[in-house]
């Protein structure tokens, strides 16, 4: 199976750690985004910013974060055990 063009794309761009508040807890997204805005407007028009924006980060490209773990809320504990891994 050949990959699309916006795949391809999508993988070369860079990585963001995006944090919404929503009843008082965390939930994180990381999403592809040529900038922070870029990520966040992908995140929003998936449906992934529930909630309020309280901070991003693009990840270094030497993360190697799973495929699964991208375009998708994490939950707590994954957010946690990513974060492990890197810290």
């Amino acid at each position: 199976m050949q990959a699309s063009t916006t795949d391809i794309l999508t993988d070369r761009m860079p990585l963001y750690w995006l944090c919404y508040r929503h009843n008082n807890q965390i939930s994180v997204v990381i999403e592809p985004g040529a900038s922070l805005i870029h990520a966040r407007l992908r995140a929003s028009l998936a449906g992934l910013d529930e909630g309020e924006f309280t901070e991003g980060h693009e990840l270094d490209r030497k993360w190697r974060v799973p495929k699964e773990m991208v375009g998708r809320r994490l939950s707590q504990e994954e957010a946690k055990r990513l974060l492990a891994k890197f810290g």
